[in-house]
């Protein structure tokens, strides 16, 4: 009896270890997938799919181009369409219906799933020279942009194209430009770009570009204002994104150079700022990162939160390359800097990782601490 009394307890502690066993592998996490790539195309704006892959947006033989990836990389499709690629930036997203929506300084084009047009809207004769599209979630489509007139561009789309609402914002002086929209928790739209406020007593001034403030407006749906805010001195600030924080407000990125009228000072003065504001667009902190190359015009920096409330963001360091940081009260601070030009949009994904496209074609897949497999072995 005592032996065959044994010999169960021997049984059930075997049954016992391996559905542990069985368990604890079942429990074992995937492991994050990285990677770097060149996928041979300038200014590549970039987004994780719902199926963990990549939509790309480029430009091939001068027209607007497409690439699909699956999740470690591998191309899945690409495609070229009707609308130009002309211009310094471009944007593209993942539309409800599972298609794919890019928009650029030539005019928005939709595509589906696989990668076919269902249609484009362009204008005629001047180009509307958008810098950013979304989907809300009412289904219309808005892109934001500019110049145009002078004055920054606010455009609302239906669903199949077509433009419901066109306004315009902004000073009678050249070169007001919106950079980025997305939807608010209430619904509405808020908005980030440049606005121009010249020099000293002179409001329009002859170096328009360099005489700037950080602009963020909020819209209704039908981009009626309900509030604007400019942020700045007496010299130059441009915004360029803007991110919805998980504890509330926003998060913006910029660039400034207090050049005081010495223009070429902008190529070693310039500096990146990140501005913390509230729902209602009031100041709460900001962070300046000295470092940064300057490049006229050119919306070369993004920013995205991190999976444990901080933030992450993507610009240019006038000595390394490419440069990629995240910092944040719950995480260790990390800075990666990368061979190439400029950081042209970062993305968070689904593993808590990042997805960033450069200015050069370089796509990197990293995981939440920015580690990443690359190319080469001497990073």
């Amino acid at each position: 009896m005592i032996r065959y009394k044994s010999f169960l307890l021997f049984i059930v502690l075997c049954f016992w270890g391996c559905e542990e066993g069985l368990n604890s592998s079942e429990e074992k996490p995937d492991p994050i997938i990285t990677f770097e790539k060149n996928i041979e195309n300038i200014k590549s704006a970039v987004r994780q799919t719902t199926d963990e892959g990549y939509i790309i947006a480029g430009g091939r033989g001068g027209k607007a181009w497409l690439l699909k990836l699956d999740k470690y990389g591998n191309e899945k499709w690409q495609n070229t369409y009707s609308l130009g690629d002309f211009g310094l930036t471009r944007a593209v997203i993942q539309t409800n219906d599972g298609g794919y929506l890019y928009a650029s300084w030539e005019g928005i084009v939709k595509a589906d799933s696989n990668g076919v047009e269902e249609w484009k809207n362009s204008e005629v004769g001047q180009y509307p020279n958008y810098e950013d599209v979304i989907q809300h979630s009412n289904g219309n489509y808005y892109a934001v942009g500019g110049p145009s007139g002078g004055q920054a561009k606010f455009v609302k789309f239906s669903p199949q194209g077509n433009i419901l609402t066109q306004k315009y914002f902004g000073t009678n002086c050249e070169d007001d430009i919106f950079r980025s929209i997305i939807e608010t928790p209430d619904e509405m739209l808020i908005i980030v770009g440049e606005k121009a406020h010249g020099e000293g007593p002179h409001p329009c001034s002859f170096n328009f570009m360099y005489y700037k403030d950080f602009w963020i407006v909020k819209v209704k749906k039908n981009g009626g204002l309900i509030w604007e805010k400019t942020y700045g001195g007496d010299y130059l600030e441009q915004a360029d994104d803007i991110i919805s924080m998980e504890s509330g407000g926003y998060a913006v990125i910029g660039n400034q150079c207090v050049h005081q009228s010495n223009l070429n000072s902008c190529g070693w003065n310039s500096k990146l700022v990140v501005l913390q504001i509230n729902d209602e667009g009031e100041y709460l902190t900001e962070n300046i990162f000295p470092g940064l190359k300057f490049h006229e015009r050119l919306p070369y920096y993004s920013i995205t939160t991190t999976a444990f409330g901080g933030l992450a963001w993507t610009a240019e360091h006038k000595n390394k390359g490419t440069w990629i940081h995240k910092w944040g009260p719950n995480e260790d601070t990390v800075s990666v800097y990368i061979d190439g030009i400029g950081g042209f949009e970062i993305n968070n994904t689904q593993d808590n990782g990042f997805v960033i496209g450069t200015w050069m074609g370089e796509l990197i897949k990293t995981n939440s601490e920015l580690f990443y497999e690359s190319l080469s072995d001497d990073r």
